[in-house]
């Protein structure tokens, strides 16, 4: 059981890796695509009808594809002020309790964006952009995003249970 577990967590963290790094470069595209911009706009003339589209499109994927590996290393915001004034088992449970609210939340946007966008999907649902794109590549990142999160966070409340000092002696 603890290979499977220790396998299950290897490929989890090498996905979030992989996906990391194809939001690192939606974030140079959007860089490279506005240094485009301004330079057919002022030297040539010639403005272009698709960056504005397409770096709002990068910029949902890059926000959603880095947001897991924000979860893993503990980057999200934390108000901390409450769980490091207490002590002992307190401390511990209620440090799991907030992993579990951040990873309930997460679940639910989850499966709120994968619904759209299946209902996206079977009606074919456009951006309203000069060129447009199925709506719902937008909503699947959004779903990973919070799905894969919610697992980080999870795995950070079994974490705290087990590495608090009490766990030890239970």
């Amino acid at each position: 059981m603890r290979k499977l577990c220790h396998v299950l967590k290897t490929s989890h963290d090498r996905l979030t890796e992989a996906v990391y790094w194809l939001g690192i470069l939606c974030l140079f595209c959007i860089l490279a695509m506005f240094c485009y911009e301004i330079i057919a706009r002022y030297f040539f003339r010639s403005p272009s009808r698709w960056i504005a589209d397409y770096t709002g499109y990068a910029l949902l994927l890059s926000t959603f594809f880095l947001a897991p590996r924000i979860a893993r290393f503990h980057g999200h915001i934390q108000v901390s002020f409450v769980q490091e004034a207490l002590r002992g088992r307190a401390k511990t449970v209620l440090g799991a309790v907030l992993f579990l609210m951040a990873a309930g939340a997460c679940a639910w946007a989850g499966w709120y964006a994968v619904e759209e966008a299946m209902r996206q999907h079977a009606r074919n649902i456009q951006t309203m952009a000069v060129m447009p794109i199925p709506k719902w590549w937008m909503s699947a990142a959004i779903a990973y995003g919070f799905w894969n999160s919610m697992l980080y966070f999870l795995r950070h409340s079994v974490t705290e249970l087990r590495t608090s000092p009490d766990a030890a002696t239970a």
